[in-house]
C-alpha cells in the first residue's frame, strides 16, 4: 500500500535518490525543500479508506536535510464534505540511512489530525511510527515495514512490498525522463473477527399449590320420653349426644410451564494474516526540479467490516510536485 497522505512518499525517484540500485545515483544535497499538490480519487491508509470512498486534494511540503531527515506536513481536502477548509491535517519526522549499498533503513514517526467537526464521519486523531528495511537485489527492491499506532495496546502491522524501477534515456536536452516503478505490496496484521452465535434456550417453571380441606364425620344427638308409673312415679325427658370426628387433608396441584427464549452467544477472537494485496503502476515525468506523476492501482481487501469500510477496486492518483531549493 502506498500511503498517498504523505508527500515524501509521494516524491519521484527522479527528485529525491533511491535505494534501488537501477536509478540513477544522484549526490545528496544539504538542504532541499520540496512543495506539491495532488489529487486521488480513494484515500485508502493500512486497508481502510480514511477518505470515505471519496476523492480528495491536497496540498504538502517536506523539507530535507542531507536527503536523510525530512520534515513532512500536509493539508487534505474532500470536496463532498468540505468544500474549502481542510478536512484534516498530517505532520511527519522520518529519518533514513544506507547501512551497506544493497541494504537501508528508515524510521518515521507521523500524525493525523481531523477537524473535530468531522471525528464521526471520518475518523479520530491518531499518531503511528514505522521502521523500514530496504534490500536491493539489483533486479528488484524489497521493503519490509513494521509499524503500530501510538497508544496504551498498539496494534502492529506489516508490509512486505517489491518494486521495480525503470527509467528511460534523457531527452529534451538530456533534462527529462519518464520513469515507471512497478510494485506488488502485500499488507498483514491481526485481524479481529466477532462472532454471534444464535439459539434457544428452554425454561421450566414448576408451580405447586396446597389446598387444605376440613372433613367432619361420625357425630350424632337425639332426644326421649316416657310415661310414668301410676304410682307417682316417672321419668323425664332426656337427650344424648356423641362428638364427631374432623379430619382435615391437603390437596396439592402441580402446574409445569415450558417457555423457549433465544439465546446470542458472542465470541471475539484475533489472527495474524494477510488483510490487503495492492498491484500499483507510477509513471512519472521528470525535469531538474520538477515532476508529474500519475498512478493507477488496483486494491483487493481480505476483509470485511462493515464498521471499518475496507475498498476494493482501483484507484487513481496525480501528483506535481516541485524542487523548490
Amino acid at each position: 500500500m502506498k500511503i498517498l497522505f504523505m508527500l515524501l512518499l509521494l516524491m519521484p525517484a527522479g527528485l529525491i535518490a533511491q535505494s534501488d540500485t537501477t536509478a540513477t545515483a544522484t549526490r545528496a544535497e544539504r538542504h532541499a525543500f520540496f512543495a506539491g499538490a495532488g489529487y486521488g480519487s480513494n484515500m485508502v491508509y493500512l486497508g481502510s479508506t480514511i477518505s470515505q470512498n471519496q476523492p480528495y486534494l491536497y496540498g504538502a511540503a517536506t523539507y530535507s536535510l542531507f536527503e536523510k531527515l525530512y520534515l513532512t506536513g500536509g493539508a487534505f481536502n474532500l470536496p463532498n464534505l468540505s468544500r474549502s477548509d481542510p478536512a484534516f491535517y498530517s505532520a511527519s519526522i522520518s529519518f533514513s540511512q544506507d547501512i551497506f549499498k544493497w541494504l537501508d533503513m528508515s524510521a518515521g514517526l507521523y500524525r493525523y489530525m481531523v477537524k473535530p467537526e468531522l471525528t464521526d464521519t471520518l475518523f479520530g486523531s491518531f499518531n503511528y511510527a514505522d521502521v523500514t528495511l530496504g534490500i536491493d537485489w539489483k533486479i528488484l527492491y524489497t521493503e519490509v515495514t513494521c509499524g503500530a499506532f501510538v497508544m496504551k495496546e498498539p496494534p502492529a502491522y506489516l508490509q512486505v512490498k517489491n518494486s521495480r524501477y525503470f527509467e528511460t534515456p534523457a531527452f529534451l536536452r538530456k533534462k527529462a525522463t519518464v520513469s515507471f516503478q512497478p510494485y506488488v505490496n502485500l499488507l498483514f496484521g491481526t485481524l479481529g473477527t466477532t462472532q454471534i452465535f444464535e439459539g434457544t434456550e428452554i425454561i421450566t417453571t414448576t408451580n405447586t399449590y396446597s389446598t387444605p380441606v376440613t372433613i367432619t364425620s361420625g357425630g350424632g344427638s337425639g332426644t326421649g320420653s316416657g310415661p310414668g308409673s301410676s304410682q307417682g312415679q316417672g321419668q323425664g325427658p332426656g337427650n344424648s349426644s356423641t362428638p364427631g370426628t374432623t379430619t382435615t387433608t391437603t390437596t396439592t396441584v402441580t402446574e409445569t410451564i415450558t417457555t423457549e427464549i433465544p439465546t446470542y452467544n458472542t465470541v471475539y477472537s484475533e489472527k495474524f494474516s494477510m488483510l490487503e494485496v495492492e498491484l500499483g503502476l507510477p509513471v512519472a515525468f521528470n525535469l531538474s526540479n520538477m515532476s508529474l506523476e500519475a498512478e493507477v492501482s488496483y486494491l483487493h481487501t481480505l476483509f470485511n467490516d462493515p464498521a471499518w469500510p475496507s475498498p476494493s477496486g482501483f484507484i487513481f492518483s496525480f501528483s506535481a510536485i516541485m524542487k523548490l531549493f
